[in-house]
């Protein structure tokens, strides 16, 4: 997703407008909630696999609550795995932090060329409006 925003990046600098943006926050958004079911699928299918659990929905709702740290306690791994949950909330604590962290710095550079773009506005429109002071007062 950075790359294809890195690619995209003069193009939305250009072309950005509220709309834009918030598409691009949405599809951000979306990617990433994808990445991170696809991540606690992919431990479900582990635990199911080792048959830990009776079936997969209940491989996946634990897999949801140890990756979000929620751990409601209701569903829990034999004693022999149990250090696994513990290994995917930290996991999911990481990759949530670090999608935090490139949704805060995607929204600031869109922030950023918001504000540069709405400086630049600003200084035509003073520099037309002085053309025109200048031309009337001849």
């Amino acid at each position: 997703m950075a790359e294809w925003l890195l690619w995209r990046r003069e193009y939305l600098v250009e072309k950005g407008g509220r709309m834009h943006y918030a598409l691009v926050l949405v599809l951000l958004f979306l990617g990433i909630m994808l990445l991170h079911i696809l991540e606690t699928s992919l431990w479900a299918v582990f635990y199911y696999s080792w048959a830990l659990f009776k079936d997969f929905e209940t491989s996946l709702y634990f897999s949801l609550t140890s990756y979000t740290t929620i751990g409601y306690g209701d569903v829990l791994l034999p004693q022999r795995w149990r250090l696994l949950g513990a290994i995917e909330g930290v996991t999911g604590v990481l990759f949530c932090g670090l999608s935090t962290a490139f949704i805060f710095a995607v929204m600031s550079a869109m922030l950023q060329s918001r504000l540069r773009n709405f400086s630049h506005e600003e200084a035509q429109k003073a520099q037309t409006d002085t053309v025109r002071t200048n031309s009337y007062s001849r």
